[in-house]
This record gives structure tokens, C-alpha cells and sequence, in this order.
């Protein structure tokens, strides 16, 4: 059956629209703490180009990251002031957050008829998620305005040209190619995704602390993104207790019991929150520098462990 549907996968546009120079692919990507070369792995090396694992494992909750409809042409992003940033992880592609939106550059080889034939049509999961890819640059790439951020940004190929770029995502768009699931949806909050990957399963101490997708890796930063909303509960406090102090210096305040009850309570579960903060916000810190420490050793052990083993 697999056989049979792989039989049936084509490339999504007719051949020779575009004639560009022969793809410059990497030599090698990085996949966890190892290298994986195209010419060892090509399927392997694919699938790391391609594949959006992390978010097909959350598919079922992206609704609460993201809305079902295309994500905003270039230009608009631009009008949003947000930063365009380049990643070539296709899992943070079309992720965004604050003012940044993350997306992958268009691979050359998605461009070239030849390499679907070789690479592509053979397996249909990386298919999808090539088709997926091209889909998503139809959405970005829809104006000539579009064309000219992309090139300026470097998120197409130097060669093309906007005639060739309409042509080929006009003969795209007729072929209604299947995408993966991870193309139903456009743009995806990254704040909401790492709460998502946090609480889903399997759980791992490596995944509570980095979430979807790490950012800074310094503490200074880790705070202000997490608990930065301490601060500002710090200062409402301080305007109600502000606010108690004036009432309790009035006479007709000082004679209610009621109110100075409610005061003295204020008072006392303010203090208590603050010690409680601080001891959280300690907690955090030293649960954050043990890891760090303890999966640096073990790395280092295990690192230790493979150079020493005899090569085959």
C-alpha cells in the first residue's frame, strides 16, 4: 500500500519553470550533538531540512498557539514591526515572538523538478512537508513588495525572478498538493508552544527547562522573560499599601475597625508574598545552575567515554 501511494507522488509544478544553478546544499547539519552529512544520510538529512516533528507531536493543542489561516504576507510583518529572523529549523519556521517572527530560508533544491523525482517523491512524509514548505511561502511571498523582502532578506534563491516566481507558484497552487498537518495552521506563538512542549508527554527535566525552543541562555535573561510580572505586582502593591497608609492617617478611618482589619491582613500577606517570591525566584536559580552543571558533566563523561572506545 506505502508502495503503491509513493508510486503516485510527483513533484507539485511542471518541470523547467525555473532554471536556477545547482542547489547549494550544506555539507553537514547538526542534529542533537552529532553531524549528518547529505551524501551519508540523505534521507536522514532530509527529514532534519523538513520535518516538523516537534509540532505534529502537539497538533492536537496548536489551537491554543495558533489560528487555522495563512500567516501575514512579508509586507505586513514588516508593518507589524516585527524582525524578520532566519532559522533553518523547519519546526521554529512561521513561530513568533514579541516582535520577531522566525522563518526558514526556501531551500534551493524545493525549486529544482529533478531533485523531487530523486529525493522527494520517494517518501511520502517528506513530501508533505516540502509541499507544506512551498505552501508557506505562498503565503508570504504574494506581492511583488513580498519578492523584493524576500531577496533583500535572502530568503529566496539569487537567480529568480519575480516572472519565474509567479509561474511556478501558479502552476504550485493549481497542482493542491497535500501538505502536513503542521500547514493548517500559519503563524504560532512561541510562548504558548513552550508552555504546550512543557506539559506534554514524554516529560523530561531537559524539556521543563528549555521548553519549545531556547532562547538566551544567560540567567539575566531567564528572569526578565519569566518573571518580569513579579515586578509589576511588586508595584501594585506598593500603591495599595501606599493608599492603606494614607487611609489609616484619617480620622474618620481610624475609627473603623473593619478597614484597619483589612489593612493589617494587606500587610501581612504582602510580606509573606515577597519572602515567597524571593524564595521561588532562588529556587529557580539553583535548580536551573544544577542542571546546567550536572549535564555538562555528563556530557563530558560520555564525550570522554567515546574517544576512548577503539575505531572500527
Amino acid at each position: 500500500m506505502q508502495e503503491t501511494q509513493n508510486a503516485a507522488l510527483r513533484p507539485p509544478f511542471k518541470a523547467d519553470i525555473i532554471t536556477l544553478r545547482p542547489p547549494r546544499n550544506p555539507v553537514a547539519v547538526r542534529h542533537d550533538s552529532n553531524l549528518v552529512r547529505l551524501k551519508e544520510d540523505s534521507k536522514k538529512w532530509l527529514q532534519i531540512e523538513l520535518c516538523v516533528p516537534k509540532l505534529n507531536r502537539l497538533h492536537s493543542r496548536l489551537w491554543l498557539a495558533g489560528l487555522q489561516r495563512p500567516a501575514r504576507a512579508l509586507h505586513r510583518q514588516r508593518l507589524m514591526s516585527r524582525e524578520i529572523c532566519m532559522t533553518e529549523s523547519p519546526d521554529e519556521h512561521l513561530v513568533w515572538y514579541e516582535s520577531h517572527i522566525f522563518i526558514k530560508p526556501l531551500p534551493d533544491y524545493l525549486l529544482s523538478h529533478e531533485f523531487w523525482e530523486k529525493q522527494l517523491n520517494a517518501d511520502e512524509e517528506l513530501h508533505r512537508c516540502a509541499t507544506g514548505l512551498l505552501l508557506s511561502y505562498a503565503w508570504l511571498v504574494s506581492h511583488v513588495s513580498d519578492f523584493r523582502i524576500a531577496k533583500e532578506l535572502g530568503l529566496l534563491p539569487e537567480s529568480i525572478s519575480w516572472d519565474e516566481w509567479y509561474e511556478f507558484m501558479d502552476a504550485f497552487l493549481d497542482t493542491n498538493a497535500p501538505v502536513n498537518k503542521r500547514y493548517q495552521y500559519g503563524e504560532l506563538r512561541l510562548s504558548r508552544l513552550n508552555l504546550l512542549h512543557r506539559l506534554s508527554a514524554p516529560f523530561s527535566t531537559r524539556q521543563l527547562v528549555f521548553g519549545y525552543m531556547p532562547m538566551a541562555t544567560w540567567y539575566q535573561a531567564f528572569f526578565k522573560r519569566n518573571f518580569s510580572w513579579i515586578l509589576a505586582v511588586f508595584v501594585c502593591v506598593s500603591v495599595i499599601l501606599s493608599a492603606l497608609q494614607v487611609g489609616l492617617a484619617t480620622e474618620r478611618l481610624q475609627k473603623y475597625q473593619g478597614f484597619q482589619n483589612a489593612s493589617y491582613g494587606f500587610a501581612v500577606t504582602s510580606i509573606i508574598g515577597v519572602l515567597v517570591s524571593l524564595v521561588l525566584v532562588f529556587l529557580v536559580w539553583g535548580f536551573l545552575f544544577s542542571y546546567h552543571v550536572l549535564s555538562r558533566f555528563w556530557l563530558h563523561r560520555h564525550a570522554a567515554k567515546v574517544s576512548k572506545q577503539p575505531l572500527a
